[in-house]
């Protein structure tokens, strides 16, 4: 317990210097600033999109621009050090921004030229704009002196959605004071209503990098909350209309595969051709349909490779734009609308498989077959947002050869149809209420319902909120299970102090696995989190975060199952360098899933602790560094982690980026197996890991529609299980004679590699080139790491290879 004493204290001590230290003069500006200004209308031409700006609107000197920019970083409140301007001008088809980015030292302007929608280290401008003037939601549009595009869509007021992809222009251009900056947003990107007179919510900013600086038109502190509902205002939009639109992207695919030869493959080979079309219709100025007409719902790249010890599930990250588009309006507390469940692998649900009976498989399908999917989304004038989705999978059917010799076919998964329908409705300046409903129905199994009611109540200036979600499961067709999840009180603004309060609740006949996720069910989890931050420069210091966070949680059985806290910081110095780490501890009582369904299983140890640090040097700079090595104990013994990364960029469009963790884990107790299906009969062992997980790419950016990617993610890990003990409860154990010292001994390799050439040969339209390797590899006669044998086994092994080429076309009507 000394150790929560010394944790609280260094942080109390830590906090308190930090504050005395970064005492400085007040700010330029110490409050918000709410700007106004009026767009101009285009006559009689347009300008054209080229980075220029010699267009007789931009010329026009009695044209009112933006300007006295303000910073947020590094020096909060202060005047920015370089001049910025921005005019805008509209007509009857899009809205136009005009920057003229001055800088006493042009050449050093910085401009890395990496993929669309990927961050980078440069010079760069960016619009924030509501339309729909409801403080809540907008769009996000940046440029940088590269020309790379990046845009969102802003959701709750200050969260974003970066799989949002929309068809715009815009056009850079270095010049001999700096750079300008030239955008076309159509307006059938945006959504809003249709009214003569037209005030939307705008800001507009500026980084600039080799300072870290960012200035902002609509200031606002950031003891203030909010984002969307602090911007300033752009007025004197007349007579536009929304764009009642309809885009069509048609595609074509198709794809070799190779594996290793096989009984079920005689030839290693299979191909693979489709053809579909995606389409988005505006049904009304507010209301948007997508279909997708025999999609490709197949990701370009691989899921990095996962060696998972635990009982939960693994989560994958949501790659296939269909999904992706508009996924923020299905956004709740808990994930019930997981996208990953709708065409993944089957399952072998519902069929009479029986893994005796089965010699090999001829033909099992790797994923199930999407017949189509409709999406519709928008929002009305009322503040009522709406969405719906639902899409239909194909049955799938495994063939084998049983053990006799027999050629045989079954169903590894049914017919589905999967649907989730969501509304949300505008309450006060910046919250909302909502409902979310799911429904899986697939053949011979019972349909799976959950609904769910969620708010999220903020004061008008966005400092404060408490939110929560009520939910219901109805899997079975007899019980209904519940949950419940929120912050009681957050504080999420303030000049220094933030935090808050909150839990959740899941009774053990709560079930979303049909269409969301969630790690368990039987849950009461409670939790505390406050944060000190300093913002004021001292010395070398520019700003800090220090964190303490507490949480405990209970099954309804009325065991501990996780009871801990910690420690953390971050510090910014003035080269852009940052250093931070945390100590944590944990007084876990019992774990009531490790022995996967056999009874409750007493933690060995009373108290673990751990120890974290991260140090990053200046991501602007060519060569850069991340530095995080970590430590403690656990279930009974210790573990060690070290991850090291390097990024070398050697022109602005060329990046290259590797890095390695590496684990080892020390006589660290573990479940291995059950013998015959009763709490006595649960194995533990001693676990001695070692582990390696290098991940590298290379990004070559030929132009900024054309680029060529390769990634890659390896893991290679020797598991050596000692002393196999029978648990018989509490901390009591017997030894396994029976068992073998390496009955549970393996060595995993694993590689998941992807070539992408990625060409936008026209705005929305793209040509991929794709070659995707993975490879695998269980040996249970070995329990060690050998970098030279391991390596080897990793690019000489047989591999699953696909070699694919898809293209589109964006057709806008």
């Amino acid at each position: 317990m000394s150790l929560i004493l010394r944790t609280i204290l260094f942080a109390i001590i830590t906090v308190a210097l930090t504050s005395i230290l970064s005492a400085e003069k007040p700010p330029d500006i110490q409050k918000h600033i709410e700007p106004e200004i009026a767009a101009t209308k285009v006559n009689p031409h347009a300008p054209i999109i080229d980075g220029y700006l010699n267009d007789p609107v931009w010329l026009n000197s009695k044209m009112v621009k933006a300007r006295d920019f303000i910073q947020l970083e590094p020096d909060e409140g202060h005047y920015a050090t370089e001049s910025t301007l921005v005019a805008i001008a509209y007509d009857e088809d899009a809205v136009y921004f005009a920057f003229w980015c001055y800088d006493h030292e042009p050449e050093k302007v910085t401009g890395q030229l990496v993929r669309r929608d990927r961050w980078s280290n440069s010079d760069k401008v960016t619009i924030r704009l509501d339309p729909f003037h409801d403080h809540q939601t907008g769009y996000y549009f940046e440029v940088s002196v590269a020309g790379v595009q990046r845009d969102f869509r802003i959701y709750n007021d200050s969260w974003t959605d970066d799989s949002w992809d929309g068809v715009w222009e815009s056009a850079s251009k270095r010049q001999p004071w700096g750079y300008s900056v030239e955008i076309k947003i159509p307006f059938y990107c945006l959504r809003f209503p249709k009214k003569e007179e037209h005030t939307w919510g705008m800001n507009v900013t500026r980084y600039i990098p080799r300072k870290d600086e960012s200035d902002w038109w609509a200031f606002s502190p950031s003891s203030e909350g909010g984002m969307a509902s602090q911007f300033g205002h752009l007025t004197n939009l007349i007579g536009i209309v929304p764009g009642s639109h309809l885009e069509i992207l048609p595609y074509a695919v198709t794809s070799l595969e190779t594996e290793p030869k096989s009984s079920g493959n005689p030839d290693g080979r299979d191909y693979y051709n489709n053809v579909g079309f995606d389409l988005k219709y505006g049904l009304t100025t507010n209301l948007t349909l997508d279909m997708a007409v025999n999609p490709d719902f197949g990701q370009v790249e691989l899921d990095d490779p996962v060696l998972n010890l635990s009982v939960f599930e693994t989560w994958y990250n949501e790659k296939r734009p269909f999904f992706l588009e508009g996924a923020d309006i299905f956004s709740t507390n808990y994930t019930l609308f997981y996208s990953r469940r709708i065409g993944r692998q089957p399952r072998g649900i519902n069929s009479n498989l029986n893994s005796d009976d089965i010699d090999y498989f001829t033909e099992y399908p790797s994923a199930t077959s999407i017949l189509g999917a409709a999406k519709l989304t928008g929002k009305l004038e009322s503040g009522t947002a709406i969405g719906l989705l639902t899409a239909f999978t194909d049955e799938e059917i495994g063939e084998y050869v049983t053990a006799d010799g027999n050629a045989k076919e079954d169903v590894v998964e049914p017919k589905a149809n999967y649907s989730v329908f969501r509304l949300k409705q505008d309450v006060f300046k910046n919250s909302h209420i909502g409902v979310i409903g799911t429904y899986v129905g697939q053949d011979t199994k019972h349909p799976e319902y959950v609904g769910a009611f969620d708010y999220r109540l903020c004061t008008s200036d966005a400092a404060w909120h408490i939110d929560g979600q009520f939910v219901f499961s109805r899997v079975d067709g007899e019980n209904t299970g519940w949950a419940w999840n929120g912050d009681l009180i957050s504080k999420d603004a303030g000049t220094h102090w933030v935090g808050s309060i909150g839990g959740s609740i899941k009774d053990p006949n709560f079930d979303i696995s049909g269409l969301g996720f969630t790690p368990r069910n039987d849950l009461r989890h409670s939790w505390a989190w406050v944060q000190y931050r300093t913002r004021d420069q001292w010395f070398i210091v520019r700003n800090s975060w220090h964190n303490l966070n507490f949480s405990a949680d209970w099954n309804y059985a009325g065991l501990n199952i996780q009871k801990g806290g910690n420690y953390n910081f971050w510090i910014e110095f003035d080269k852009n360098w940052g250093f931070g780490g945390g100590i944590e501890f944990d007084m876990t009582e019992y774990d009531d899933l490790e022995t996967r369904g056999y009874g409750d299983w007493q933690y060995i140890d009373d108290f673990t602790w751990a120890w974290w640090a991260n140090l990053e040097s200046d991501q602007s700079k060519m060569f850069s560094i991340i530095l995080n090595p970590g430590s403690g104990t656990s279930r009974g013994g210790t573990w060690w982690a070290h991850y090291t990364g390097l990024e070398f960029r050697p022109k602005s469009n060329i990046e290259l980026e590797i890095g390695t963790n590496i684990r080892i884990d020390r006589d660290r107790l573990f479940w291995v197996d059950n013998l015959d299906e009763t709490n006595s009969s649960n194995v533990f062992a001693r676990l001695d890991r070692n582990q390696i997980t290098p991940g590298f790419s290379a990004n070559m950016m030929f132009h900024k529609n054309l680029s060529l990617q390769f990634s890659g993610e390896a893991l290679i890990a020797g598991l050596d299980y000692k002393n196999p003990q029978f648990y018989r409860g509490g901390r009591v154990y017997e030894d396994a004679e029976e068992i073998s010292e390496d009955e549970y001994d393996y060595n995993y390799t694993a590689i998941n590699t992807t070539l992408i050439l990625r060409w936008e040969y026209l705005p929305g339209s793209t040509l991929y080139l794709v070659w995707t390797r993975a490879m695998d590899d269980f040996d249970d006669s070995i329990n060690n790491l050998d970098i030279n044998r391991d390596l080897d086994r990793l690019f000489s092994s047989e591999s699953q290879n696909v070699f694919l080429i898809k293209a589109s076309y964006w057709w806008n009507i």
